[in-house]
């Protein structure tokens, strides 16, 4: 049976194999909600991969940008990620999918400090912007590039959808709304359909320790709490025939008690995938 299984295994395994110099459309809806404030961002681009020797070229193009915020986040949001619109990123993938470089990072960034500091024309703002953009100025070479590489990466499913169907413990990275340096045992669950869909279920929820989180509809909570609670849920689907995530949905929320209080912070990310019509 062991062998079976590793065989299985072996001649089930998503494969980086993308359709090459035909567009794909790639569609990204993110909901942030901080004790009942809602703020929506959607972004379409346009993704081409083309095959070389050594891989791939990877183009992405942000198409277009809209936010449901209508506050200063929401125009920060706005303006920063409208400095790449209708500019292209080039990427370097190897042949498993792994992103080998991004090029012009250096510039790509620096349109993003730039446009921060162009959100606001009310002084008291434009201090909170300069807070924004200076870090991204003075990140080293390697940040940059991740940041850049963190547009491309949800789509590329790696080794994860590679292991046999069933179900397994995990240990989930610390993400927003979740603070640096905590993390959640959970369960994964994989499962296949006959079209080669590859179905990745994770689910965890616990304690963790750390602070409450800083966006409260606009304040601060007054004392730090020990132990609030967290939840996280990602389900991905995966093309087995072409290594890519074609659809993702991703929550995290975390809930801090405070006197009679209960404050909670959620995002929720949907990214889907698709070749253009």
């Amino acid at each position: 049976m062991g062998l079976s299984v590793l065989l299985w295994s072996s001649a089930a395994a998503a494969e980086f194999r993308p359709v090459a110099d035909r567009p794909y459309r790639y569609d990204t809806a993110e909901t942030r909600t901080a004790d009942g404030m809602t703020r929506r961002f959607h972004a379409s681009r346009t993704v081409l991969f083309h095959k070389t020797e050594t891989g791939y070229d990877v183009t992405v193009v942000l198409d277009a940008v809209d936010e449901q915020a209508g506050d200063d986040v929401g125009a920060m949001f706005r303006s920063a990620t409208s400095a790449l619109l209708h500019r292209p990123l080039r990427y370097r993938v190897d042949p498993s999918g792994t992103i080998l470089g991004v090029a012009d990072a250096d510039a790509a960034i620096a349109l993003i400090a730039d446009a921060i500091e162009r959100v606001s024309t009310q002084a008291t703002r434009r201090g909170d912007a300069r807070v924004l953009a200076s870090p991204l100025r003075t990140l080293s070479p390697e940040r940059k590039a991740a940041m850049l590489r963190s547009i491309l990466s949800p789509l590329i499913a790696g080794p994860a959808a590679d292991r046999p169907p069933g179900r397994r413990q995990v240990t989930l990275p610390s993400r927003p709304p979740l603070a640096p340096g905590t993390a959640l045992i959970g369960a994964e669950t994989l499962t296949r359909d006959p079209s080669g869909i590859v179905t990745i279920d994770i689910q965890a929820s616990g304690q963790v320790d750390t602070a409450p989180p800083r966006e409260t509809h606009g304040s601060e909570l007054a004392v730090p709490v020990a132990s609030p609670s967290a939840m996280i849920h990602t389900l991905r689907n995966v093309d087995s025939t072409t290594g890519l995530v074609i659809e993702s949905h991703d929550m995290a929320e975390t809930r801090v008690r405070h006197g009679d209080a209960t404050h909670t912070a959620r995002v929720e990310t949907t990214v889907t995938l698709a070749l253009a019509p």
